[in-house]
């Protein structure tokens, strides 16, 4: 089979494995069902765990990653360790007994946490946060998953100062919520892995409008800071499936809190003014 680099991407290896798999011998399909079954553990085993695992050899194993296509099983093995590394959900995590999942997530939260707020220098908070009280409007942006903690920060700012809403409203193409930023603006754009193949462009273009950017990514983000004036990363990957959000969720919420401090008085009546709305219409329990 041709070894084009295309067709030895590690996303493909399971159409790869369900191609060959009738031809493959008994020992081969052992380890066939062990990766279809659990594809991030390519990522971390080594060819005499991934045989143990199948009850084969390493030849076999060897056997095995060359009917895919690969000149080696360490060649398909970087190959996903550098999917993995950039999140995607079938190189991540493992197969962990529910028995074990519960104590290992909350290792995971506590690592996170701490390595993404141990990260923070406090005068560049000051400066961010002096940020977010003084521009004239603020507009958030985030995509897929980082898109719900784009809707949350602007939740907890639009409660404390006026002007602040996402920068896509439904239906609007880029170029037109970009456009509307100008020089005494903010914009927080959010991008955690996996970010669209068009990101770094679009920060180069928000950036263009002269407003300054907060830019909050994981430690994988590249060439996006360039263009930003501020970069916070916040670390996302724990050893399970899913990456974890709550390092990045505790920065934007100690954003939050520090930016109603330093709107004083005027974040003080301005949220009265909103509750006291809130109170009119009813919304709330």
């Amino acid at each position: 089979m041709p070894k084009k680099e295309a067709e030895t991407a590690p996303m493909s290896i399971s159409k790869r494995v369900h191609e060959a798999y009738g031809g493959l011998s008994e020992g081969e399909k052992r380890i066939a069902d062990s990766l279809l079954h659990n594809p991030s553990e390519l990522a971390v085993f080594t060819a005499t765990e991934l045989a143990g695992e199948a009850g084969v050899s390493n030849a076999t194993v060897s056997r095995f990653f060359r009917r895919l296509g690969y000149d080696s099983f360490e060649q398909a093995r970087q190959e996903a360790r550098k999917f993995r590394a950039a999140g995607s959900p079938l190189f991540t995590g493992g197969m962990t007994p529910a028995s074990e999942q519960i104590s290992e997530v909350l290792q995971s939260e506590i690592n996170v946490l701490e390595g993404t707020l141990t990260r923070l220098n406090p005068m560049t908070l000051r400066e961010i946060v002096q940020a977010i009280a003084t521009a004239k409007r603020v507009r958030t942006l985030g995509y897929r998953n980082s898109h719900f903690l784009a809707q949350y920060f602007t939740a907890q700012l639009a409660q404390i100062r006026r002007a602040v809403s996402p920068m896509l409203l439904p239906g609007q193409t880029h170029a037109e919520g970009i456009s509307l930023l100008g020089a005494d603006d903010l914009a927080i754009v959010i991008g955690l892995r996996r970010r669209p193949a068009n990101f770094n462009r679009v920060v180069e273009e928000i950036a263009g409008t002269g407003a300054r950017i907060l830019l909050i990514a994981d430690q994988t983000v590249r060439e996006a800071p360039a263009f930003a004036t501020w970069t916070i990363e916040c670390q996302v990957e724990t050893s399970q499936f899913a990456d974890a959000y709550s390092g990045a969720l505790a920065v934007l919420r100690l954003l939050s809190v520090e930016a109603r401090l330093a709107l004083g008085t005027a974040g003080q009546t301005y949220l009265e003014e909103v509750e006291e709305r809130r109170d009119r219409l009813q919304e709330l329990e």
